[in-house]
């Protein structure tokens, strides 16, 4: 396959660095070691996650670009949230495909459920794994803050996710060949959508109106795939490597339409843009009380390049970007962030 220089996207909005990186990194560290993400039973397979490898990622990075204006606390408990899933998708799931065992990868995913009760009330569960534990520290405190139907929302949200993460393990072997179809998956089954509700934690609940208003689902759909797709892009060559390529929408295109991978990622380009112009037209097509949420969207999504631009978990770091400054890990509080952006 013919291999691409490097991709530059179309990017109209600019990102901002929450100013508690620092203590969400120190916070979020302790708090995986604790949930047990570390122990040696999980850095032994695949050699995808360790301590090092969690450091390179800079997961509290990505929280910290997406999430600005995030008090400290708030920082925190995103991140716990984000890192509990990134555990499952990376690594906690796959587990179960190495022992080809489908049937007690189901079973986890219904009793990690159980640990996300509607009324937010203790449960007789004793946790057993680090996704049980995490999901059973995190729960009670965030649904203190929800509404029911923002609880129901937000469990579904996480539903989906798991579901989605056991469709991956399904069509890793038996891979999707028709792109809309594929499209389709990521858009349900990518995360995002969790990620989007998630969001109103710190800017404050949706009202019921403004989750039915055309032009909010429009945004959210916009932000959902816009991400995906340019992880897609950026992803590629790490799942070649992993050998998880076949659930990405550059090989998709690649195969379905026969084409060179340079051709493909042209084509999955176009949607990216296409997706990302969606979003920048989302302001002056909603109500205004979401007028808040899509510029988040927005900033969440300039955020999101550029932690793919920062974190060694793609392998390589990115020259200076437009926020201008030295780069790589370590060096992003030293950024000229622009507070301008939506405010």
């Amino acid at each position: 396959m013919d291999s691409p220089t490097r991709q530059q996207f179309h990017m109209p909005f600019d990102p901002r660095l929450n100013p508690h990186l620092d203590r969400a990194r120190a916070h979020t560290r302790q708090w995986a070691r604790k949930m047990g993400m570390f122990d040696a039973k999980y850095v032994q397979w695949p050699g995808r996650w360790s301590e090092e490898k969690f450091e390179q990622a800079d997961f509290p990075l990505f929280i910290a670009l997406t999430h600005p204006d995030a008090d400290a606390r708030e920082l925190e408990v995103v991140t716990d949230w984000h890192v509990a899933l990134w555990f499952v998708d990376d690594l906690f799931l796959p587990l179960y495909r190495r022992d080809h065992d489908r049937t007690s990868a189901g079973a986890q995913v219904e009793r990690l459920m159980q640990f996300l009760p509607l009324d937010a009330l203790p449960r007789p569960l004793i946790p057993d794994n680090p996704v049980e534990r995490a999901f059973a520290d995190l729960w009670t405190g965030t649904a203190a803050t929800m509404s029911p139907l923002w609880r129901e929302r937000f469990t579904a949200g996480v539903r989906r996710f798991l579901d989605g993460v056991l469709w991956e393990l399904e069509h890793v072997d038996h891979a999707v060949t028709d792109l809309i179809e594929y499209l389709g998956a990521r858009r349900d089954f990518g995360g995002l959508q969790f990620t989007a509700i998630l969001m109103e934690h710190g800017l404050g609940e949706l009202r019921p109106e403004l989750l039915r208003d055309r032009g909010v689902r429009t945004a959210v759909d916009a932000f959902v795939d816009a991400v995906s797709l340019h992880n897609d892009i950026v992803s590629y060559d790490r799942e070649v490597e992993e050998g998880t390529v076949g659930n990405n929408g550059v090989e998709v295109a690649r195969v379905a339409l026969g084409l060179g991978r340079g051709e493909a990622t042209a084509l999955i380009d176009d949607l990216l843009t296409a997706r990302v112009d969606t979003l920048a037209a989302a302001p002056a097509a909603v109500p205004v009380g979401a007028v808040p949420f899509t510029e988040a969207l927005q900033e969440a999504l300039a955020g999101s390049y550029r932690w793919h631009e920062l974190t060694g978990r793609f392998g390589t770091t990115a020259a200076a970007g437009p926020l201008g400054g030295p780069s790589g890990l370590g060096t992003s509080a030293v950024y000229a962030f622009s507070a301008a952006g939506r405010r």
